[in-house]
């Protein structure tokens, strides 16, 4: 069993707080933000009734394809290709319930898994003509999708959902305080940047900085890993996306005694 802390928004990180806890793990979630759909703009259903104009969907994350589900009236299109960043989304794909078959997602062949990676595969290198509709949070990087306009694709974006900051529960932090300073450390998970300084702003607050930085953390992607090392964590392992992997890792992680597997 491996103690755990979750950094992943409110309120995806719920479900994964309990199949850990289903694994024998002992996680605590700690969000710093939560996810709010704009799913009922005029703008997003604008778009919906628009979804067979395209040739490709890219949903750019779990939180983009939780929104995509819980969309009103929408109806998708089965001649429409559907692409996601890595093996964590395509599992959020499966259990949406969305009707799309698995054996048609597009998604990078790995080890990396990012935007970059994503347009990189045969479908989306030649993209001349192709129109393609983004399906994403507010803000983010928009260079993956400069490329694919040059390479000659009509892309076209729509804001499913925002990120709002939030202050996790006291009871959340009491916990997180208990885990620290009674050991065995926990490990933290990441799969955000912004995520990262949100956090160290609360360690910052609550004096647990160096606690903390003293403990393994897991992160999906190399700008993670950069930005806790750059923070003071010591201990930063980089593991795939999606939960299985997450699963796998913390089997190996200091003192867990799980025997589960996945």
């Amino acid at each position: 069993m491996a103690r755990v802390v979750l950094t992943q928004p409110s309120p995806r990180v719920g479900a994964l707080q309990r199949r850990l806890r289903e694994l024998g793990h002992e996680p605590l979630a700690l969000p710093t933000s939560r996810i709010v759909d704009l799913t009922t703009d005029r703008a997003v259903r604008d778009v919906v009734a628009r979804l067979a104009d395209f040739d490709w969907i890219v949903l750019v994350s779990p939180a983009a394809i939780g929104a995509a589900a819980r969309l009103p009236d929408a109806h998708w299109p089965a001649a429409t290709g559907i692409a996601v960043i890595g093996p964590g989304s395509l599992q959020a794909l499966l259990d949406s319930g969305l009707p799309v078959e698995p054996g048609r997602v597009l998604l990078p062949a790995g080890p990396r898994f990012d935007a970059q990676a994503l347009i990189a595969t045969a479908p989306l290198r030649a993209a001349q003509g192709l129109r393609i509709l983004v399906l994403r949070g507010e803000g983010g990087n928009d260079r993956w999708i400069e490329q694919l306009r040059a390479r000659g694709a009509i892309v076209e974006t729509c804001a499913l959902y925002r990120r709002e900051p939030i202050e996790p529960p006291e009871t959340a932090l009491a916990r997180l305080r208990s885990m620290l300073e009674a050991g065995p450390a926990p490990v933290f998970v990441f799969t955000q940047v912004d995520a990262v300084a949100r956090l160290e702003a609360l360690l910052a607050r609550t004096l647990l900085a160096g606690r903390a930085h003293a403990a393994p953390a897991l992160a999906i992607h190399a700008r993670i890993v950069a930005a806790l090392e750059r923070s003071g964590w010591s201990d930063v392992r980089a593991i795939a996306p999606g939960d299985r992997a997450l699963a796998a890792a913390l089997e190996l992680a200091p003192d867990s005694s799980s025997s589960h597997s996945v």
